[in-house]
């Protein structure tokens, strides 16, 4: 142990998840764990991975459908980087935002539905505040990364179709039922992506994706045609490839502050059969501010 009895020393380890819907990092007693990378193989089309530290979720992390890369097995990685540790790291920038885990605290990844295998990569650490929920990354600190998943399913053509199906753990929803931002929350984007199944038996051709703070259309405010989503036209503005550094950056990211109305439409051209379900992806900070809960 080193002289200096505060200072932070870190080993880094792997885990293979205890089936094939959940993986737990065990807490130990004087140390601290910090989920780095995550990596499933063969995950669910459009499932997802809910992220606890200790009793709270931490996040939601979304999983691919057809047009877009968010997750893969420990063989595919950006510049060392899973797809966990790619958006932390890389699209949010900021290493605090790791989910880390006080000495009496698990970490639990539960899986919506059957993987093949879960891995993920954490760091065991000795040294430093070891006991504390609220430091960064802690299951009580107020700033956390957050993936808004809306769905909509497009089952007839025409613009301005309304997106207002919000699918987050319990407790963790940024709207209210009346799509406004909690008094208490604060989201700050840095990408946004979107998925769906776009060829076969049954699809929808969504054409565009206009996000609305209030009266104001981001993106595209002088002619308020929206971002393009035509993943069959070529000119899809919203694919999210981990993988190969490919996503929409939002720069600087933009911020929707408390009591906001947001509104979130889309433009169906084609359905064929019984249509596709469109998900739509917001991805960024979210803070709960003075006064909220967790």
């Amino acid at each position: 142990m080193s002289a200096n009895q505060n200072q932070e020393v870190c080993i880094f380890n792997r885990i293979t998840g205890q089936s094939t819907t959940q993986l737990v990092i065990p807490n130990r007693v004087n140390y601290r764990n910090k989920l780095i990378d995550l990596f499933v193989t063969n995950p669910p089309s459009g499932g997802y991975a809910d992220i606890y530290v200790g009793s709270r979720v931490y996040m939601r992390f979304p999983f691919q459908v057809s047009n877009s890369t968010f997750i893969q097995p420990p063989t595919t990685k950006y510049d060392g980087l899973g797809g966990f540790g790619f958006f932390i790291k890389k699209v949010l920038g900021d290493e605090s935002l790791f989910p880390n885990a006080a000495e009496d605290e698990e970490i639990v990844i539960n899986l919506s539905s059957a993987a093949t295998e879960i891995d993920a990569y954490y760091l065991q650490c000795q040294g430093g505040d070891v006991t504390s929920h609220n430091v960064p990354g802690g299951s009580d600190y107020p700033i956390k990364p957050f993936i808004d998943i809306f769905t909509y399913t497009g089952t007839t053509t025409g613009a301005g179709q309304m997106i207002t199906n919000e699918m987050v753990p319990t407790g963790l929803a940024l709207l209210d039922s009346n799509r406004r931002i909690s008094p208490t929350k604060q989201f700050i984007m840095y990408t946004l992506a979107v998925d769906y199944v776009y060829v076969g038996t049954n699809y929808t051709t969504y054409n565009r994706l206009h996000i609305y703070d209030e009266e104001n259309e981001l993106f595209t405010p002088l002619d308020h045609s929206g971002l393009e989503i035509n993943i069959l036209s070529g000119t899809n503005d919203l694919q999210y490839l981990f993988n190969d550094n490919n996503y929409f950056k939002v720069s600087p990211p933009y911020t929707f502050n408390p009591n906001h109305l947001v509104t979130l439409l889309t433009d169906v051209s084609v359905v064929q059969g019984n249509g596709s379900t469109l998900y739509v992806y917001l991805m960024g900070i979210k803070k709960t501010l003075s006064g909220g809960g967790g």
